[in-house]
């Protein structure tokens, strides 16, 4: 058995400081890493043409209505997402960004490409292949248990 490198807590030290950028970028919009990800969902449903309600967003962040439904009201509010009444169904409510929650999008975009940019300067092109191998393995060994 190898000698244990701690590489759980290495990868979680890379996440961290990667996350403090992303809260950087976004202290000055209010948004959290959260609401965040709800937009990109959001948005990235629509660029394939499907429409996004409440139960979509809580199955993708994990989280109870009540808290998506807060998350949701907040951003909203902040000029980031708009509610459309969904056909024929009162009660249901469809999701579309804003040109502000689509500006949002790009900017941490931006900073995603940055972040790659980063790793992908820290190594060579072949180690970026393996390190892509070795995390896609990683990642598919730890889903299935």
């Amino acid at each position: 058995m190898l000698e244990n490198k701690r590489l759980f807590g290495k990868i979680c030290l890379l996440q961290k400081q990667m996350y403090r950028q992303n809260c950087q970028l976004l202290g000055d919009t209010g948004v959290t890493p959260v609401q965040m990800n709800a937009l990109w969902f959001i948005r990235k449903n629509a660029l394939k043409g499907i429409k996004v309600m409440q139960k979509d967003v809580e199955k993708h962040v994990g989280l109870c209505p009540s808290s998506v439904s807060a998350l949701l009201s907040n951003l909203e509010k902040d000029g980031y997402l708009l509610r459309t009444v969904a056909d024929g169904d009162a009660r249901g409510k469809y999701l579309a960004l804003t040109g502000e929650g689509e500006s949002l999008c790009l900017k941490n975009k931006m900073l995603m490409d940055k972040c790659d940019g980063a790793i992908q300067n820290a190594l060579t092109d072949e180690e970026q292949k393996d390190l892509e191998k070795l995390l896609t393995k990683i990642i598919n060994s730890v889903s299935e248990n």
